[in-house]
């Protein structure tokens, strides 16, 4: 894959700050090992789970067409990410969840302006925790193929009950740039238009776009995009993801 230089001018950061001196890379691995003993009491299917099921090679999956596209308009799109027990896994952990009702920056819960409950991944959720690191190595492809900088991942389970959505933002509030880029991995089967909730997002040259959040589908997106989630007619399930370039915080608390 041809190596090319990004213009994705993501954040104020500068090349000499010390927040990406160490993005992550071949010698700069994230940590994010789960410790299986703490899962004794898990059924069969997670014991079964491995990483190597989460596995994706990144490096193929982003062809320099699709790089150019997220470079120029700032967002692309990949489906079929995940081989099957890996969809399935994420799907059913997704299932079992107790969600936290969601909040602004400011710690306010406005339900006329988003409507999902939410569940920060961590390393007490197997399947999505393998689903980080997987994405810690897309990170990697990045920092390599756009020099972005990269140094950690953070992702929350999301549901959005009938009736609701999430109105227009971008995942980088005033004054605040740590996030990179943003991505949202989509569980729901079957997913029609009369379900709803689609992702309307507007790119770098102000035009509008509508992706259905289709299992096993990944959109990949500047985070200073705006873009907002539609009304869900279906109860839809999602995990919220991103990649920054600060220092690595320890995991969030649920329910912040």
């Amino acid at each position: 894959m041809t190596e090319i230089i990004s213009n994705l001018h993501l954040t104020g950061l500068s090349s000499t700050e010390s927040a990406i001196d160490n993005p992550i890379g071949d010698n700069n691995p994230p940590l994010l090992t789960p410790n299986v003993d703490d899962f004794n009491d898990t059924p069969l299917t997670q014991h079964e789970l491995q990483l190597s099921d989460f596995e994706v090679n990144w490096q193929d999956r982003f062809t320099d067409t699709q790089l150019d596209q997220l470079v120029n308009n700032g967002w692309v799109i990949l489906d079929d990410v995940f081989d099957h027990k890996a969809l399935l896994a994420l799907q059913a952990e997704s299932g079992f969840i107790d969600y936290r009702e969601a909040q602004l920056t400011a710690g306010i819960r406005i339900s006329n302006i988003r409507g999902d409950k939410i569940r920060w991944i961590t390393k007490d959720f197997f399947a999505g925790f393998y689903y980080l690191q997987s994405i810690n190595a897309l990170a990697a492809v990045l920092n390599r193929s756009l020099f972005a900088g990269i140094r950690h991942s953070e992702a929350h389970y999301a549901c959005y009950p009938v009736g609701f959505g999430y109105q227009w933002h971008s995942d980088n509030p005033a004054g605040r740039d740590e996030r990179v880029i943003s991505a949202v991995f989509y569980l729901n089967d079957k997913w029609t238009i009369s379900d709803g909730g689609a992702l309307e997002i507007i790119d770098n040259d102000g035009i509008y776009h509508h992706v259905m959040p289709a299992a096993n589908r990944l959109i990949i997106f500047d985070s200073n995009l705006q873009h907002q989630v539609q009304i869900a007619h279906r109860q839809r399930y999602s995990i919220a993801t991103w990649m920054r370039r600060d220092n690595l915080v320890p995991f969030i608390k649920d329910g912040i």
